[in-house]
């Protein structure tokens, strides 16, 4: 049987890589929707996950350059909320 594996990577949830991981997300999507587009695929695309995790985005680059923005939220919430769109 799997189970998940837990760890306290510090690298994962900084602000930087987790930009990375969306822009690589949103690159995927992106990616995704001109080739339906273009060779008439008709797979479905979740426009709401794109549109979190462009909120996602911008939350953060404020909370990179202002700590104390959304205060009340920790990068560790916020990272596992992005963790769980990038995957799904």
């Amino acid at each position: 049987m799997l189970s998940p594996r837990l760890t306290n990577c510090v690298e994962c949830a900084s602000i930087p890589a987790l930009l990375n991981d969306i822009d690589c997300k949103l690159r995927e999507l992106a990616q995704r929707e001109f080739n339906n587009i273009v060779f008439s695929l008709n797979k479905t695309i979740k426009g709401d996950i794109i549109k979190d995790l462009l909120n996602y985005k911008r939350i953060l680059l404020f909370k990179y350059c202002n700590p104390d923005y959304a205060s009340c939220f920790t990068v560790k919430q916020i990272a596992s909320k992005v963790k769980l769109l990038i995957h799904k």
